[in-house]
């Protein structure tokens, strides 16, 4: 009967344990997805900024220097 006890008791252990830890897990994945979609989105921009699309055309105007 005692082995019962500790098993019973090991059992509830481990849930109350799993029920700590599963909030954590599932904050992290959250997290970590969306830091994943931010850092996609900041390479994006950048990418956009560095091909030129963002960037004004420079108006190539030719004037000498002794005017």
């Amino acid at each position: 009967m005692n082995d019962h006890n500790d098993k019973f008791d090991r059992t509830i252990l481990t849930s109350i344990a799993l029920s700590f830890v599963t909030p954590t897990v599932m904050i992290g994945q959250k997290l970590g997805s969306e830091l994943l979609n931010l850092l996609e989105e900041m390479g994006k921009s950048s990418e956009e900024i560095f091909r030129g699309e963002r960037l004004p055309l420079l108006k190539n105007n030719h004037t000498s220097l002794s005017e």
